[in-house]
């Protein structure tokens, strides 16, 4: 009998990539070169913005939104604020408020500029091409945090990143680059946040997934996880068996309320993936995230993720997920 370790590696996608139908050029960004991301989490989040006045340390102060069903949201800016935020030199807030200008990013990171971009109908001008929003700037400082860097990317105080987990789903091919495409849970959730929760934005975390498959006789408590085509190779284990085992486990031990298959009898590791794998002779399951940064939570109907999170162990031969001891292996 042997045991498999899978870990998750999530991206996050801009909500505004989706309706500017830019998310095929996310995917194809420098940043992404090499990156095989086959599931993905569409999740939801407060809409941020920037305060117009500076506080007492000169720094800008941003805040969440809060709305009501079928009404306006607003920004209280009388409640301390989510987040402070010190931007470098050449940085500043856009005039839209839920965005930031930031040059640095092109520059620093290889970024490529929007073909279609036209300065000319822009509000903000030539500005308006380094426009990025506010969230996802916050989430890449948070994923800096620790890191040395010779260049000053500004830093945030605060602005705890809480993600609700609406969906879970496998990225097909074409699958994350239209919004409307064969994942029909996307527009009912674009549409339901618009009718009922408009002071919450979508937001898709792509994400690259790595396993590990090892014996009992194994004594280390750390395993270099393999990425997902030369994990096929090294388990004996097929792609899509991967793919569909870290879908299935993550349903179970997270949940999502719009993933409305497997559950009850075919819930995960009593599941086409969880059988699958028992009859390869793999009695033990690990599934987790890894890469999520500090200050980052993805929560669930049933469980909640942040930095460090150890993952969720199944028990193949019982089918039954092992509650609440957990293993750190896979991460």
């Amino acid at each position: 009998m042997s045991s498999l370790a899978i870990g998750l590696l999530p991206h996050l996608i801009p909500a505004a990539t989706m309706p500017a139908g830019l998310l095929e050029r996310a995917m194809s960004e420098p940043l992404s070169v090499g990156r095989d991301e086959v599931l993905y989490l569409i999740c939801s989040h407060a809409r941020v913005a920037i305060g117009r006045e500076l506080n007492e340390n000169g720094h800008h102060s941003a805040y969440r939104a809060e709305g009501a069903i079928g009404g306006p949201f607003k920004y209280v800016q009388t409640k301390p604020p989510w987040a402070t935020i010190r931007f470098p030199e050449r940085v500043r807030p856009s005039g839209l408020g839920w965005a930031v200008l930031d040059p640095l990013g092109e520059e620093l990171e290889g970024l490529l500029p929007n073909p279609s971009f036209d300065p000319l109908s822009d509000p903000e001008g030539v500005d308006g091409l380094h426009r990025h929003e506010l969230l996802p700037w916050i989430f890449d400082r948070h994923l800096e945090l620790g890191k040395s860097s010779d260049a000053d990317r500004g830093t945030v105080e605060g602005g705890e990143i809480e993600f609700r987990l609406e969906y879970i789903g496998k990225a097909g091919e074409e699958a994350l680059r239209r919004a409307t495409g064969p994942h029909h849970k996307m527009p009912i959730i674009l549409g339901r946040m618009l009718m009922y929760e408009p002071e919450r934005l979508v937001y898709v975390l792509p994400c690259d997934i790595r396993a590990v498959r090892y014996g009992p006789e194994t004594k280390d408590e750390s395993f270099e996880l393999l990425p997902l085509a030369s994990a096929a190779e090294s388990t004996g284990l097929s792609r899509e068996l991967l793919i569909s085992a870290a879908e299935e486990a993550l349903i179970a031990g997270l949940g999502a309320p719009q993933n409305q298959r497997n559950t009850a009898a075919r819930q995960f590791p009593s599941s086409d993936a969880g059988h699958q794998l028992a009859a390869k002779d793999i009695d033990e399951f690990f599934v987790g995230f890894a890469g999520i940064p500090e200050r980052v939570s993805i929560e669930g109907t049933r469980n909640r993720v942040v930095n460090g999170s150890r993952g969720i162990k199944f028990d193949l031969a019982s089918g039954t997920q092992v509650q609440p001891q957990t293993t750190e292996k896979c991460l």
